[in-house]
């Protein structure tokens, strides 16, 4: 089969997002499926060096000032109709963003049938960002006209498929998700890292958390539940808006160890498998990839009651949900892994077992028959439902540049004024952290 696939988070821009399209598009190219790859990266890493690859617009904006994110413009819009032309997919897989407007018009002009996923809960991280009812009401809006005009839209597990139910976008399918298990093994665990991060004391409660520092993901939650925890370490692995709040905490003193920096495949797998348990308390993860990862290296997890979590963790088995936001709650559960060795070994052993039953090879058929399904139904659609589509999009993708227009107008106003909307962002998630995690005792 002929893909075309559009990720807007392709290496090196680390998160689950890219760690789930790397291994599809390495398994994708392993199977003989010719591959066209459109992204926001100038060099892109971690594909095979037979895809080609499309560099599309990106830009930044004040809430997440080293994320990358889709910029619609007319020099996008082109390079994607120019490839798409030469290259002729049977389908066109899209995750859910700016450019998904782009992508569905271009599909209705060239006849060419467009699957959507949803990877990222975009209210809720607006409702974290405190984005006002009009902002909210513009990215609802925008879900749902993705939905109608997508051939088949796709999620990553039940609950966020229940959850965008509630708001009229209709999901037909859910992505499988696959950990590498040979990456992810518990025999990457060192003990010359564990002692780094623990700061010499190998025999401490070694918590690790690993994704975006930023508000959203209530890191200060987690700080918290360890503040009364003897002998017990929280690394924070990763990077993003508040890493420069929780660098300042680095050190024995607070047993805080934070040297912002996205790290590969395999270093993750020996941050995993060299700590005690995998804690994230972060509201609105649609699946959890990293709870899969932990998993793969025996190691159990404590996180939220919620979204994707739910999905991933079999709660009293591999790991434990506890209350969202109750850093009490986490503490409990962090006490009885603390204490009990042997809790810790027979619940990663089942995380592992469980994942190891998730092949890429079964993901990627699934996958193929995903996108089987959204062919079908573009063949289904009749030319009364295609004309209105295409009218919305012809309306919606020219509308949509002008209001970014216009953005690029205030922000170069308030430029000119001394306004810093990347410093008022930081000072924004800064704002977010318990005052409390200035010191953990």
């Amino acid at each position: 089969m002929r893909i075309a696939i559009y990720s807007h988070s392709i290496a090196p821009s680390i998160d689950g997002v890219c760690r789930r399209f790397t291994a599809l598009l390495a398994e994708l190219n392993r199977l003989g499926h010719e591959i066209l790859l459109f992204t926001l990266e100038d060099k892109p890493l971690d594909i095979p060096s037979n895809i080609k690859c499309i560099t599309l617009d990106h830009m930044f904006i004040p809430s997440y000032p080293e994320k990358k994110v889709a910029r619609p413009s007319w020099n996008s819009i082109t390079k994607a109709w120019h490839g798409l032309q030469a290259f002729k997919p049977s389908v066109v897989h899209c995750t859910a963003d700016g450019f998904s407007h782009m992508f569905t018009l271009l599909g209705l002009m060239l006849n060419i049938p467009i699957v959507g996923s949803f990877h990222t809960d975009l209210m809720d991280l607006l409702s974290t960002h405190n984005a006002t009812l009009f902002q909210k009401a513009v990215v609802c809006f925008k879900e749902q006209i993705d939905s109608i005009v997508f051939d088949s839209c796709a999620t990553t597990s039940v609950s966020f498929k229940k959850k965008l139910a509630k708001v009229y976008i209709d999901c037909q399918h859910i992505i499988s998700t696959a950990v590498d298990i040979d990456t992810f093994s518990p025999s990457k665990k060192k003990s010359s890292l564990r002692k780094e991060l623990t700061f010499g004391n190998e025999d401490g409660f070694l918590c690790v958390y690993v994704g975006r520092i930023s508000r959203e993901k209530r890191i200060d939650v987690i700080a918290e539940a360890m503040k009364s925890m003897d002998n017990a370490y929280l690394a924070i692995i990763g990077d993003g808006p508040s890493a420069s709040i929780y660098k300042e905490l680095h050190g024995k003193e607070n047993r805080i160890y934070c040297q912002p920096r996205f790290l590969s495949h395999a270093e993750l797998a020996e941050v995993y498998a060299s700590s005690d348990v995998h804690v994230s308390a972060s509201e609105f993860e649609t699946l959890g990839n990293t709870v899969l990862e932990a998993f793969a290296c025996n190691i159990p997890v404590v996180v939220p009651k919620t979204q994707g979590f739910m999905d991933t963790v079999t709660d009293g088995r591999d790991g434990f949900l506890f209350t969202p936001g109750d850093y009490s709650s986490a503490r409990s559960y962090l006490h009885k892994l603390r204490d009990n060795a042997k809790l810790r070994i027979d619940m990663g052993q089942r995380g592992r077992e469980k994942v190891s039953k998730l092949t890429i090879t079964n993901v990627v058929t699934d996958l193929i028959s995903w996108y089987e399904l959204g062919i079908q139904r573009r063949q289904e659609r009749t030319l009364l439902y295609k004309l209105p589509c295409l009218v919305i999009l012809l309306v919606l993708v020219p509308f949509g540049m002008i209001i970014l227009a216009i953005y690029d107008i205030l922000m170069a106003i308030l430029a000119s004024l001394g306004y810093s909307a990347q410093a008022a962002a930081h000072a924004a998630n800064g704002n977010s952290v318990s005052k409390d995690t200035k010191k953990i005792d």
